[in-house]
Protein backbone atom coordinates (compact mmCIF):
# COMPACT_ATOMS: atom_id res chain seq x y z
CA UNK A 1 0.00 0.00 0.00
CA UNK A 2 1.23 3.47 -0.92
CA UNK A 3 -0.45 5.77 1.59
CA UNK A 4 -1.26 9.38 0.75
CA UNK A 5 -0.39 11.05 4.08
CA UNK A 6 -3.63 12.48 5.47
CA UNK A 7 -3.84 10.48 8.72
CA UNK A 8 -0.91 12.13 10.48
CA UNK A 9 -0.54 15.28 12.56
CA UNK A 10 1.13 18.06 10.56
CA UNK A 11 4.08 18.34 12.98
CA UNK A 12 5.03 14.65 12.57
CA UNK A 13 7.74 13.05 10.44
CA UNK A 14 5.06 10.80 8.97
CA UNK A 15 3.18 13.82 7.64
CA UNK A 16 6.36 15.33 6.17
CA UNK A 17 7.52 12.17 4.46
CA UNK A 18 4.41 10.26 3.34
CA UNK A 19 3.28 12.64 0.59
CA UNK A 20 6.75 12.79 -0.98
CA UNK A 21 7.31 9.08 -0.42
CA UNK A 22 4.09 8.27 -2.26
CA UNK A 23 5.18 10.39 -5.22
CA UNK A 24 8.75 9.04 -5.29
CA UNK A 25 7.79 5.39 -5.04
CA UNK A 26 5.07 5.83 -7.66
CA UNK A 27 7.62 7.34 -10.03
CA UNK A 28 10.07 4.54 -9.25
CA UNK A 29 7.53 1.82 -10.05
CA UNK A 30 6.59 3.50 -13.32
CA UNK A 31 10.23 4.04 -14.34
CA UNK A 32 11.18 0.44 -13.52
CA UNK A 33 8.04 -1.06 -15.06
CA UNK A 34 6.92 -2.51 -11.70
CA UNK A 35 3.26 -3.41 -11.09
CA UNK A 36 1.16 -0.60 -9.61
CA UNK A 37 -2.60 -0.29 -9.15
CA UNK A 38 -3.65 3.36 -8.77
CA UNK A 39 -7.07 2.43 -7.48
CA UNK A 40 -7.39 5.17 -4.84
CA UNK A 41 -9.06 4.86 -1.45
CA UNK A 42 -12.42 5.73 0.09
CA UNK A 43 -12.67 6.54 3.79
CA UNK A 44 -16.24 6.07 4.97
CA UNK A 45 -18.34 6.97 7.99
CA UNK A 46 -20.22 4.01 9.42
CA UNK A 47 -22.61 6.29 11.32
CA UNK A 48 -23.28 9.98 11.94
CA UNK A 49 -20.93 10.04 14.93
CA UNK A 50 -17.98 9.39 12.58
CA UNK A 51 -18.64 12.39 10.33
CA UNK A 52 -16.50 14.55 12.62
CA UNK A 53 -13.67 12.07 11.99
CA UNK A 54 -13.97 12.66 8.25
CA UNK A 55 -13.73 16.40 8.88
CA UNK A 56 -10.55 15.94 10.94
CA UNK A 57 -8.93 13.82 8.24
CA UNK A 58 -9.80 16.44 5.63
CA UNK A 59 -8.30 19.14 7.86
CA UNK A 60 -5.09 17.11 8.26
CA UNK A 61 -4.88 16.50 4.52
CA UNK A 62 -5.05 20.22 3.83
CA UNK A 63 -2.45 20.96 6.52
CA UNK A 64 -0.16 18.31 5.00
CA UNK A 65 -0.67 19.42 1.39
CA UNK A 66 -2.25 16.08 0.46
CA UNK A 67 -4.95 15.75 -2.18
CA UNK A 68 -8.13 14.46 -0.53
CA UNK A 69 -11.62 14.93 -1.92
CA UNK A 70 -14.86 15.21 0.06
CA UNK A 71 -17.57 13.27 -1.80
CA UNK A 72 -21.25 12.59 -1.25
CA UNK A 73 -22.54 9.08 -0.63
CA UNK A 74 -23.80 8.98 -4.22
CA UNK A 75 -20.43 10.09 -5.58
CA UNK A 76 -18.71 7.47 -3.44
CA UNK A 77 -20.92 4.78 -4.99
CA UNK A 78 -19.89 5.97 -8.45
CA UNK A 79 -16.28 5.35 -7.45
CA UNK A 80 -17.07 2.01 -5.77
CA UNK A 81 -20.61 0.68 -6.30
CA UNK A 82 -20.42 -1.60 -3.26
CA UNK A 83 -19.39 1.03 -0.73
CA UNK A 84 -21.47 1.89 2.35
CA UNK A 85 -21.20 5.28 4.02
CA UNK A 86 -23.27 7.67 6.09
CA UNK A 87 -24.02 10.86 4.12
CA UNK A 88 -20.52 11.40 2.74
CA UNK A 89 -17.00 10.03 2.42
CA UNK A 90 -13.44 11.00 1.49
CA UNK A 91 -11.60 9.91 -1.65
CA UNK A 92 -7.81 9.72 -1.87
CA UNK A 93 -6.80 9.53 -5.54
CA UNK A 94 -3.07 9.06 -4.90
CA UNK A 95 -3.39 5.96 -2.69
CA UNK A 96 -2.17 2.95 -4.65
CA UNK A 97 -1.10 -0.68 -4.39
CA UNK A 98 2.26 -2.11 -5.43
CA UNK A 99 3.99 -5.48 -5.21
CA UNK A 100 6.44 -5.04 -2.30
CA UNK A 101 8.49 -8.08 -3.32
CA UNK A 102 8.96 -6.66 -6.81
CA UNK A 103 9.99 -3.29 -5.34
CA UNK A 104 12.52 -4.90 -3.00
CA UNK A 105 13.97 -7.06 -5.77
CA UNK A 106 14.44 -3.94 -7.91
CA UNK A 107 16.14 -2.13 -5.03
CA UNK A 108 18.45 -5.10 -4.46
CA UNK A 109 19.44 -4.94 -8.14
CA UNK A 110 20.08 -1.20 -7.79
CA UNK A 111 22.21 -1.73 -4.68
CA UNK A 112 24.35 -4.42 -6.31
CA UNK A 113 24.78 -2.28 -9.41
CA UNK A 114 26.00 0.54 -7.13
CA UNK A 115 28.60 -1.82 -5.63
CA UNK A 116 26.85 -2.53 -2.31
CA UNK A 117 27.71 -5.89 -0.73
CA UNK A 118 24.63 -7.71 0.60
CA UNK A 119 24.75 -10.59 3.10
CA UNK A 120 21.24 -12.09 3.15
CA UNK A 121 20.54 -14.68 5.82
CA UNK A 122 23.20 -13.20 8.09
CA UNK A 123 22.20 -12.63 11.72
CA UNK A 124 23.54 -9.99 14.11
CA UNK A 125 25.00 -11.67 17.23
CA UNK A 126 26.35 -8.75 19.22
CA UNK A 127 28.92 -6.00 19.58
CA UNK A 128 32.57 -6.24 20.60
CA UNK A 129 34.02 -2.76 20.88
CA UNK A 130 33.34 -1.17 17.50
CA UNK A 131 33.14 -4.54 15.74
CA UNK A 132 29.94 -6.44 15.01
CA UNK A 133 29.66 -10.20 15.44
CA UNK A 134 27.47 -11.97 12.87
CA UNK A 135 26.78 -15.52 11.74
CA UNK A 136 28.98 -14.73 8.72
CA UNK A 137 31.89 -13.71 10.95
CA UNK A 138 33.06 -10.46 12.51
CA UNK A 139 32.65 -7.18 10.67
CA UNK A 140 34.49 -3.92 11.31
CA UNK A 141 32.13 -1.24 9.99
CA UNK A 142 33.10 2.39 9.88
CA UNK A 143 29.59 3.23 10.94
CA UNK A 144 26.62 1.08 12.05
CA UNK A 145 23.06 1.76 10.88
CA UNK A 146 20.52 -0.40 12.71
CA UNK A 147 17.20 -0.81 10.93
CA UNK A 148 16.44 -4.24 12.37
CA UNK A 149 12.69 -3.80 12.90
CA UNK A 150 11.58 -6.29 15.56
CA UNK A 151 15.11 -6.37 17.03
CA UNK A 152 15.98 -2.70 16.61
CA UNK A 153 15.63 -1.90 20.33
CA UNK A 154 17.76 -4.87 21.38
CA UNK A 155 20.60 -3.95 19.02
CA UNK A 156 20.33 -0.28 19.99
CA UNK A 157 20.89 -1.16 23.65
CA UNK A 158 24.18 -2.84 22.69
CA UNK A 159 25.28 0.61 21.54
CA UNK A 160 23.93 2.54 24.54
CA UNK A 161 20.55 3.62 23.11
CA UNK A 162 16.82 2.79 23.49
CA UNK A 163 16.97 3.09 27.27
CA UNK A 164 13.28 4.03 27.50
CA UNK A 165 12.08 2.22 24.39
CA UNK A 166 10.97 -1.37 23.79
CA UNK A 167 9.47 -3.11 20.78
CA UNK A 168 5.99 -4.52 21.40
CA UNK A 169 5.03 -6.89 18.55
CA UNK A 170 1.51 -6.89 17.11
CA UNK A 171 0.40 -9.65 14.74
CA UNK A 172 -1.41 -8.62 11.56
CA UNK A 173 -3.59 -11.15 9.72
CA UNK A 174 -5.65 -10.69 6.55
CA UNK A 175 -8.46 -12.74 5.07
CA UNK A 176 -7.97 -13.35 1.35
CA UNK A 177 -10.84 -13.32 -1.13
CA UNK A 178 -11.73 -16.49 -2.98
CA UNK A 179 -12.28 -16.64 -6.72
CA UNK A 180 -16.06 -16.31 -6.28
CA UNK A 181 -15.81 -13.00 -4.40
CA UNK A 182 -17.02 -9.96 -6.37
CA UNK A 183 -14.26 -7.49 -7.16
CA UNK A 184 -13.68 -4.04 -5.67
CA UNK A 185 -12.56 -0.92 -7.53
CA UNK A 186 -10.96 0.92 -4.60
CA UNK A 187 -9.65 0.40 -1.10
CA UNK A 188 -12.31 1.07 1.55
CA UNK A 189 -11.25 2.20 5.04
CA UNK A 190 -13.22 3.20 8.13
CA UNK A 191 -12.63 6.38 10.09
CA UNK A 192 -9.76 5.37 12.42
CA UNK A 193 -9.25 6.06 16.09
CA UNK A 194 -6.51 8.67 15.73
CA UNK A 195 -5.34 8.03 19.29
CA UNK A 196 -3.98 4.67 18.11
CA UNK A 197 -1.52 3.92 15.27
CA UNK A 198 -3.83 1.27 13.77
CA UNK A 199 -6.31 2.00 10.97
CA UNK A 200 -8.94 -0.66 11.69
CA UNK A 201 -10.25 -3.51 9.54
CA UNK A 202 -10.51 -2.40 5.91
CA UNK A 203 -10.90 -3.68 2.36
CA UNK A 204 -7.59 -3.68 0.50
CA UNK A 205 -7.31 -4.08 -3.26
CA UNK A 206 -4.02 -5.72 -4.23
CA UNK A 207 -1.94 -4.86 -7.27
CA UNK A 208 -3.58 -7.75 -9.17
CA UNK A 209 -7.10 -6.61 -8.23
CA UNK A 210 -7.74 -9.27 -5.58
CA UNK A 211 -9.15 -8.20 -2.22
CA UNK A 212 -8.24 -8.82 1.40
CA UNK A 213 -9.98 -7.97 4.68
CA UNK A 214 -8.04 -6.94 7.75
CA UNK A 215 -5.67 -6.59 9.35
CA UNK A 216 -5.77 -7.61 12.96
CA UNK A 217 -3.45 -5.84 15.40
CA UNK A 218 -3.32 -8.59 18.00
CA UNK A 219 -0.61 -8.47 20.68
CA UNK A 220 1.97 -11.16 19.81
CA UNK A 221 3.70 -13.19 22.53
CA UNK A 222 7.23 -13.14 21.07
CA UNK A 223 8.92 -11.08 18.39
CA UNK A 224 8.58 -13.50 15.48
CA UNK A 225 5.23 -14.98 16.51
CA UNK A 226 4.11 -15.55 12.93
CA UNK A 227 2.44 -18.96 13.18
CA UNK A 228 2.10 -21.67 15.80
CA UNK A 229 5.24 -22.17 17.86
CA UNK A 230 7.58 -21.20 15.03
CA UNK A 231 10.60 -19.17 16.21
CA UNK A 232 9.40 -19.41 19.81
CA UNK A 233 11.68 -17.82 22.39
CA UNK A 234 10.91 -18.43 26.06
CA UNK A 235 12.86 -15.39 27.26
CA UNK A 236 11.13 -13.11 24.74
CA UNK A 237 7.75 -14.60 25.58
CA UNK A 238 8.19 -14.01 29.31
CA UNK A 239 9.43 -10.44 28.78
CA UNK A 240 6.70 -9.48 26.32
CA UNK A 241 3.84 -11.16 28.18
CA UNK A 242 4.90 -9.42 31.41
CA UNK A 243 5.00 -6.08 29.60
CA UNK A 244 1.60 -6.69 28.02
CA UNK A 245 0.19 -7.75 31.40
CA UNK A 246 1.43 -4.50 32.94
CA UNK A 247 -0.12 -2.43 30.15
CA UNK A 248 -3.36 -4.41 30.53
CA UNK A 249 -3.42 -3.90 34.32
CA UNK A 250 -2.74 -0.15 34.09
CA UNK A 251 -4.86 0.16 30.93
CA UNK A 252 -2.16 2.39 29.45
CA UNK A 253 -3.27 4.13 26.20
CA UNK A 254 -6.50 2.07 26.35
CA UNK A 255 -4.52 -1.16 25.91
CA UNK A 256 -7.08 -3.32 27.73
CA UNK A 257 -9.94 -2.53 25.35
CA UNK A 258 -7.57 -2.68 22.35
CA UNK A 259 -6.25 -6.12 23.31
CA UNK A 260 -9.67 -7.60 24.03
CA UNK A 261 -11.13 -6.21 20.82
CA UNK A 262 -8.20 -7.46 18.74
CA UNK A 263 -8.34 -10.94 20.28
CA UNK A 264 -11.90 -11.23 19.01
CA UNK A 265 -10.55 -10.74 15.49
CA UNK A 266 -8.94 -14.16 15.61
CA UNK A 267 -12.44 -15.26 14.61
CA UNK A 268 -12.93 -15.03 10.84
CA UNK A 269 -16.59 -14.09 11.37
CA UNK A 270 -15.58 -11.00 13.37
CA UNK A 271 -13.38 -9.58 10.60
CA UNK A 272 -16.02 -10.30 7.96
CA UNK A 273 -18.64 -8.59 10.13
CA UNK A 274 -16.51 -5.45 10.55
CA UNK A 275 -15.74 -5.31 6.83
CA UNK A 276 -19.42 -5.78 6.00
CA UNK A 277 -20.05 -2.37 7.62
CA UNK A 278 -17.95 -0.86 4.79
CA UNK A 279 -19.37 -2.55 1.70
CA UNK A 280 -22.33 -4.59 0.54
CA UNK A 281 -22.02 -8.23 -0.42
CA UNK A 282 -19.15 -9.17 1.89
CA UNK A 283 -19.92 -12.73 2.96
CA UNK A 284 -18.04 -15.31 5.01
CA UNK A 285 -18.00 -17.82 2.15
CA UNK A 286 -16.01 -15.33 0.04
CA UNK A 287 -13.22 -14.97 2.64
CA UNK A 288 -12.26 -18.36 4.04
CA UNK A 289 -8.46 -18.32 3.74
CA UNK A 290 -6.03 -16.53 6.05
CA UNK A 291 -3.05 -14.92 4.35
CA UNK A 292 0.48 -15.03 5.81
CA UNK A 293 0.91 -13.14 9.07
CA UNK A 294 2.96 -10.00 9.45
CA UNK A 295 4.39 -8.60 12.68
CA UNK A 296 4.28 -4.88 13.38
CA UNK A 297 7.39 -3.78 15.31
CA UNK A 298 5.60 -1.15 17.40
CA UNK A 299 7.71 0.98 19.74
CA UNK A 300 6.54 1.60 23.33
CA UNK A 301 7.78 4.25 25.73
CA UNK A 302 8.12 2.17 28.91
CA UNK A 303 8.51 5.26 31.10
CA UNK A 304 5.29 6.93 30.01
CA UNK A 305 3.49 3.67 29.05
CA UNK A 306 2.44 4.86 25.60
CA UNK A 307 2.76 3.76 22.00
CA UNK A 308 5.09 5.90 19.90
CA UNK A 309 2.97 7.31 17.07
CA UNK A 310 5.73 8.77 14.90
CA UNK A 311 9.00 7.53 13.42
CA UNK A 312 11.72 7.39 16.07
CA UNK A 313 15.51 7.16 15.89
CA UNK A 314 18.60 7.75 18.04
CA UNK A 315 22.29 7.87 17.22
CA UNK A 316 25.75 9.38 17.62
CA UNK A 317 29.03 9.54 15.70
CA UNK A 318 29.46 5.72 15.83
CA UNK A 319 25.99 4.29 15.20
CA UNK A 320 22.42 5.17 14.24
CA UNK A 321 19.29 3.28 15.25
CA UNK A 322 15.90 3.39 13.52
CA UNK A 323 13.65 2.36 16.39
CA UNK A 324 10.16 2.96 14.99
CA UNK A 325 9.50 2.73 11.26
CA UNK A 326 6.01 1.26 11.25
CA UNK A 327 3.30 2.03 8.68
CA UNK A 328 3.56 4.07 6.51
CA UNK A 329 7.28 3.24 6.65
CA UNK A 330 7.18 1.45 3.28
CA UNK A 331 5.56 4.46 1.59
CA UNK A 332 8.06 6.83 3.22
CA UNK A 333 11.13 4.70 2.52
CA UNK A 334 12.84 6.93 -0.07
CA UNK A 335 12.55 10.33 1.65
CA UNK A 336 13.01 8.71 5.08
CA UNK A 337 16.32 7.25 3.90
CA UNK A 338 17.40 10.71 2.73
CA UNK A 339 16.37 12.16 6.10
CA UNK A 340 18.36 9.50 7.97
CA UNK A 341 21.48 10.16 5.90
CA UNK A 342 21.16 13.87 6.70
CA UNK A 343 20.93 13.06 10.43
CA UNK A 344 24.00 10.80 10.24
CA UNK A 345 25.98 13.49 8.40
CA UNK A 346 25.06 15.94 11.16
CA UNK A 347 26.06 13.52 13.95
CA UNK A 348 29.39 12.66 12.34
CA UNK A 349 29.91 16.41 11.80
Amino acid sequence: MLHAGFYYAADSLKARLTREGNAQLTRYCVARGLPINRCGKLVVARNAAELAGLDELLRRARANGVTLEAVTAAEARCLEPRVKTCERALFSPTTASVDPRAVLEALVDDARTAGVTLLPGTAYLGRVGRAVRTTAGALAPGYVVNAAGLYADRIARDWGFAERWRILPFKGLFLEAGTASPAFRTHIYPVPDLRQPFLGVHVTVAVDGSATLGPTATPAFWREHYAGWSRFSLSECLEIVMREAGLFLHNAFGFRALALDELRKYRRAKIVSLAADLAVGIRPEHFQRWGPAGIRAQLVDIHERRLEMDFKYEGDDRSFHVLNAVSPGFTCAFPFATHIVEQIDRLRG
